[in-house]
């Protein structure tokens, strides 16, 4: 996931901001105790939604505790403590950092490309674990990348094609396998992880095409793959003279209209979820915060951030 994955922050009640914390430094506990303490550079806020999912469907009541954290000593803070749960979603986390920068080493030059590479090569110990705790799923998320390497490689020309890849990636990260509540049904359970794949479809669909949007003026510059160029004929003869400022404005209706579709296969999926745990503040993320995070972008106010 790449940064856009927030609430509406002024939505959420104070116990609701306090355990949304408490996941994201509950994930910072789990990298550092089983990677190591440099990969919690990484973190993202994303990976507190993911964990707030899966726990809501499969994991025990929340478990918060106190800790004081070296990077903010002055007070403590609330922290989930360690499940199942949260060292997958700290392992997903580092997974998809690593393809992210694998993905600027392989399509950028200068500064970002060597970025990438070091990248890459610094949490290639930490992958090396997550490979081996999770095997099945590793093989199946790194055929998802090489195949979306292959289409882009070939500059796909069709958005649903090179959006593909990326939206089953997304779809096995949300099928979660680990082990479910002890008082939720076998079949209840397949359910779930069954509606969490198509969630992760859809909501794979949408992160592609707000990421594509989003960087569109950056990739022509650079010259670096972005279906929406190609599909929305950027550089064609009937658009000769067009700025890329220009062709954002003219596709902006589209990719808004997508992206709320997208979204609202999302939420008639979350509906369906067993979710009792700290449902306000994921439906203030999937009703609220998606939406906000797409009016920003394709209201031309759009940027990649980390945390909110």
């Amino acid at each position: 996931m790449l940064g856009y994955i927030t609430p509406e922050k002024g939505e959420l009640k104070l116990r609701e901001f306090e355990v949304y914390g408490a996941y994201y430094c509950g994930i910072c506990r789990a990298v550092g105790a089983r990677r190591g303490p440099l990969p919690r550079l990484l973190l993202s806020y994303d990976f507190a939604f993911l964990a707030l999912l899966l726990s809501a469907v499969f994991d025990a009541p929340d478990a918060l505790t106190p800790f004081r954290c070296p990077v903010h000593p002055m007070r403590k803070r609330a922290v989930a403590k360690p499940s199942p749960v949260m060292e997958y979603a700290a392992d997903m986390m580092l997974l998809s950092a690593y393809y992210k920068l694998r993905d600027d080493r392989l399509d950028e030059r200068g500064l970002r490309g060597l970025r990438g590479s070091a990248g890459e090569l610094f949490l290639r110990g930490a992958v090396r674990g997550i490979r081996e705790s999770h095997p099945d799923k590793s093989r199946e998320l790194d055929a998802c990348m090489r195949e979306l390497d292959r289409i882009e490689r070939e500059s796909c020309a069709s958005f649903d094609r090179a959006a593909e890849p990326f939206a089953r990636f997304m779809g096995e990260m949300l099928d979660y396998d680990g082990p479910a509540k002890p008082d939720l049904p076998p079949k209840r359970a397949g359910n779930a992880r069954h509606a969490l794949r198509r969630m992760g479809h859809s909501l794979g669909k949408w992160i592609y095409l707000i990421d594509a949007y989003d960087d569109a003026e950056a990739d022509l510059r650079r010259g670096v793959y972005n279906p929406l160029t190609l599909c929305h004929g950027f550089g064609l003869a009937e658009n000769a003279g067009e700025s890329a400022a220009r062709f954002r404005e003219r596709i902006a209706e589209r990719v808004r209209f997508a992206a709320t579709l997208y979204l609202s296969e999302l939420a008639e999926l979350a509906a369906l979820l067993p979710i009792e745990k700290n449902k306000g503040i994921l439906e203030n993320i999937i009703y609220m915060g998606l939406l906000r995070r797409t009016e920003e972008i394709v209201g031309g106010n759009g940027q990649k951030r980390k945390g909110i």
